[in-house]
């Protein structure tokens, strides 16, 4: 496993363009960014995560189980379950979410999602995930929690740092790092600033992506164009 900088254990980014040029360089070494995924969904628990969902969402990961893990499918059926859902006919289970779907008010915040928030977490680091959790906060006009949010993110990443120096984990340990961090911010930090099962517009993407990638994609291009020239450590 290649040696990366405190820069690089500070942003997945940066760890993933350091872990493809170290592969380029040594076919045999381990390929931490394929595994990452099992990794990172080992430690989802989807029992609390998909609480979250509307019934239709549900519905939705129930579909889409051939692409969808074990864990996730087993929770969302289970979940409906206890939402009085009758799960055994899937025509029938559309039919009854549609007479028991919750309406959408009008004047409901629009938000980050906590998917968005995991993924960008994971991609960016957990500070970039907690601050769209904090723009989510003064949505819903709850500012009280934006600092504890925003010290938890720094603090957690700056922990994560140091933590993936001292046992040099890899860009697998980054992921897994971003990971746990994201799932604190959606558990605890939204069921108590925001409330559990809130229901909200869902904010677009776009924006908070285009301005990551602005950062992000100008630093891993230098790091790639780097370990180039100089070769990878």
């Amino acid at each position: 496993m290649c040696w990366q900088t405190v820069e690089q254990q500070f942003n997945p980014a940066l760890a993933i363009a350091s872990a493809v040029i170290a592969n380029v360089k040594k076919q045999n070494e381990t390929n931490d960014i394929i595994n990452f995924k099992t990794l990172i969904m080992s430690y989802y628990d989807w029992t609390e995560i998909v609480k979250k969902n509307t019934n239709t969402e549900l519905a939705q990961i129930i579909r889409n189980q051939n692409s969808e893990t074990e864990e996730k499918v087993a929770a969302a059926l289970i979940e409906l379950q206890s939402r009085g859902i009758e799960t055994n006919d899937y025509s029938q289970m559309i039919e009854s979410i549609k007479n028991n779907e919750p309406k959408l008010d009008e004047n409901a915040p629009t938000l980050y999602s906590d998917r968005v928030i995991y993924t960008f977490s994971i991609l960016f680091s957990v500070i970039f995930g907690g601050i769209l959790f904090a723009r989510n906060l003064k949505e819903v006009d709850n500012k009280t929690g934006i600092y504890p949010v925003i010290i938890f993110s720094v603090l957690y990443t700056a922990l994560s740092i140091y933590l993936l120096n001292l046992i040099n984990a890899g860009t697998g340990g980054t992921f897994v790092l971003g990971a746990l961090g994201a799932i604190i911010i959606n558990n605890l930090f939204w069921n108590k600033y925001i409330g559990k099962g809130r229901l909200y517009h869902k904010k677009s993407y776009r924006k908070p992506l285009i301005i990551a990638l602005a950062i992000f994609t100008p630093i891993v291009a230098l790091v790639i164009w780097a370990t180039i020239v100089t070769g990878p450590q």
